[in-house]
């Protein structure tokens, strides 16, 4: 992979610069991430999420045992006022 310089005056490097930081970015991938890539470079939606699609059996026991803590005891009084119930 090449790489390539652009010249920017002081003044729009230290503007791209802050605006690449508020958004937690580099100046190049905020710069990346204005452009319009071409539909068909982009990876299908349905490749990007494949490994995380699953099910879950409502009926099955769990596999993990409850442990009452105070934070836990605290939401689930909040939960109860809004008519949730725990199972």
């Amino acid at each position: 992979m090449s790489s390539h310089t652009i010249t920017l005056s002081e003044h729009t490097y230290q503007a791209l610069l802050a605006v690449a930081e508020k958004q937690g970015l580099t100046p190049e991938n905020w710069i990346l991430s204005q452009l319009d890539l071409p539909q068909s470079e982009a990876e299908p939606l349905s490749e990007k999420i494949g490994d995380l699609i699953g099910a879950i059996d409502s009926q099955a026991e769990p596999l993990h045992q409850f442990q009452s803590t105070d934070f836990g005891e605290q939401i689930a009084t909040k939960l109860s006022k809004q008519g949730l119930q725990r199972p």
